[in-house]
């Protein structure tokens, strides 16, 4: 429970406030308009301030480091341990909350020794980290000291986790859903944080978290094996171990060949000489068959050469009643004489042809016979033998396959660890939604305690609509949602979803936990889009559930909205108005001053 909020900013409001209802009302002036950058009337600031003063971190970004504020301190004064005790810090130190020493000795915090009997006005410092510790322990029954405890491990409820669900911020995204405090607020954060506060078996919850761990690095590890040179063809263990086998018979022809290798000192001139041989093999075989082609040309003219037919001459004239004188006779006698000399001299020179041909064909045919002989014993010399850089290569590659066999070894073993993971967190996630169930059955009193309630808010808030508590077991781990009838579209049914689910985390605490936080706030923007019937039913409805546990219920609205929701309430809400009253105007702010934002 809250008692003030002020700080050391001259013009700060400082707002006191009471058990039960509280509303803080801010008028909106008519120039103003709806600007982000800048700080307004202050009702989301002072959800900020009481975050901050209750541990929240404070980045580079935080309205505590603004140059405006950084060097101011802001103090809050709440219900610890059933003592009230005042609390300090500033942007400029924010890892340290200062306390009086008298407060400090009340609630259990060592004093130093400096400080042995302190006065009135001494004032210590405490780690952020340790106070967040005692208000943990005061408000949600956290262990001081968690060192060999269940709360020791990763994941385990924390203050800061809790404390969001009674004092939601609208800048980290803690209206959008009932079951988170922040829009990057991860699974295993809020199903933990909830199953504590309603009293399931958060340990369950957690286990559901490592497994998510678990899943993330088998993800890493699978994206290792794709990555690389073989990555995009070999994934899975039926494809990788193919291509390992015939690497390893790679790898053994090559160490073979290598252990058997031999260097000839003259392998490379050996090895050009019959190169050329074999070049030379070729030339004498192309040129035996030009040989023999001409070889059986000549030898055909050969066959067909004839002389001309002269002798039938003088017959064709005596046919033909001429006579031939002597002159002529003589003259056809002498060009047969000729023609037929020139035709024996045409098939001596012939037959003279056919011989070289023949003879420069045993001459080829020798020779190739030669070349084939020498070439045949010097491939015989260098067989398993070589020159040293071709040693030198083998070995070259001898070593990139069995680095690749290497790499697909790993890549082998990384498969299979990753398919046997993924077999082995199948069976793990429905073995925990199993446990989770049987969790449920044991916790039964406390989800009927928490469904009842759900249904008490919403049976307050609506004559025409039901709805109810949905806490289930899936896979994924708890599930925690509220239906009510025309929801779902982030309308004002939706926030009233939020109302509802608040409410009753706080009577839940208060009954679990003694006294337990004794406080819950909410700002305007959980109002946004809601009818003001239900606006002034929510607010009437509060004021009964706090009243009921003991605590309070502090609303921070706008002044229009209110006067809206209180023509349409059976009681006169006006008895519940603070007396600070805020302004969007330039110095009616919770801070006295506008000052431009991040």
């Amino acid at each position: 429970m809250i008692r003030t909020v002020t700080s050391s900013l001259p013009s700060f409001k400082t707002i006191m406030f009471t058990s039960g209802l509280n509303i803080l009302l801010a008028d909106v002036a008519a120039s103003s308009t709806d600007r982000h950058t800048r700080n307004s009337a202050g009702k989301t600031s002072l959800v900020e301030i009481i975050h901050f003063l209750l541990g929240s971190d404070a980045g580079k970004s935080s309205l505590f480091k603004h140059d405006a504020l950084f060097k101011h301190s802001f103090s809050v004064e709440f219900l610890l341990g059933g003592r009230w005790v005042s609390a300090s810090r500033s942007g400029s130190r924010e890892d340290v909350v200062t306390v009086s020493a008298a407060d400090a000795a009340a609630i259990g915090i060592p004093i130093p020794v400096s400080l042995f009997g302190p006065e009135e006005g001494d004032q210590i410092d405490i780690a952020v980290d340790t106070w967040k510790k005692i208000l943990g322990a005061a408000w949600f029954g956290l262990p001081l000291e968690t060192d060999g405890t269940q709360f020791d491990a990763k994941g385990a409820p924390t203050f800061r986790a809790m404390i969001g669900y009674f004092a939601r911020r609208r800048k980290s995204g803690g209206l959008d859903t009932i079951e988170k405090t922040s829009s990057d607020q991860q699974p295993g954060s809020w199903q933990v944080t909830l199953s504590y506060l309603l009293g399931l078996n958060w340990h369950v919850a957690r286990s559901f978290q490592d497994l998510r761990d678990r899943k993330r690095t088998v993800e890493a590890l699978s994206k290792a094996v794709k990555g690389g040179e073989l990555g995009q063809i070999f994934g899975t263990t039926a494809e990788i171990r193919p291509e390992l086998a015939r690497a390893e018979e790679r790898i053994a022809i090559l160490r073979a060949r290598a252990e058997s290798f031999e260097v000839h000192d003259s392998y490379r001139e050996l090895a050009d000489r019959a190169a050329w041989l074999k070049d030379r093999a070729g030339e004498i075989t192309f040129a035996l068959a030009e040989a023999q082609a001409a070889a059986d040309y000549l030898t055909k003219s050969l066959q067909q050469e004839s002389p001309p037919a002269y002798a039938d001459v003088e017959r064709l004239y005596a046919a033909a009643g001429i006579e031939l004188p002597d002159v002529a006779l003589r003259r056809f006698d002498d060009v047969k004489a000729f023609q037929a000399s020139v035709a024996s001299n045409r098939r001596q020179y012939l037959q003279e042809q056919v011989t070289d041909l023949a003879d420069r064909q045993r001459d080829l045919a020798k020779e190739l016979e030669s070349v084939a002989g020498e070439r045949t014993t010097l491939l015989q010399t260098l067989d398993g033998k070589g020159a040293f850089e071709d040693l030198l290569r083998l070995r070259e590659e001898l070593g990139e396959q069995v680095s690749r066999v290497e790499t697909l070894r790993s890549k082998l073993q990384h498969a299979a660890l990753l398919e046997n993971n993924r077999a082995e967190m199948k069976a793990e996630a429905a073995d925990l939604e199993l446990r989770l169930q049987k969790s449920f059955e044991e916790a039964e009193e406390a989800i009927k305690r928490a469904t009842v309630l759900v249904d008490h808010a919403i049976t307050a808030l609506y004559d025409d609509r039901t709805g109810n508590l949905i806490i289930e077991a899936s896979r994924s781990g708890p599930r925690f949602r509220i239906d009510i009838q025309g929801g779902g579209n982030k309308g004002g049914i939706d926030m009233m979803k939020l109302f509802c689910f608040d409410a009753t985390m706080l009577q839940i605490a208060s009954e679990r936990f003694t006294p337990g936080p004794q406080v819950l706030i909410h700002d305007s923007h959980l109002f946004d889009g809601v009818d003001s019937r239900q606006v002034a039913r929510a607010l009437n409805y509060g004021r009964v559930v706090v009243g009921d546990v003991g605590a309070q219920y502090i609303v921070a609205l706008n002044s229009d909205e209110f006067d809206q929701a209180n023509s349409s309430s059976s009681l006169d809400l006006t008895q519940f108005l603070n007396p600070v009253r805020l302004a969007d105007d330039e110095d009616g702010g919770l801070f006295g001053f506008r000052f431009d934002l991040e």
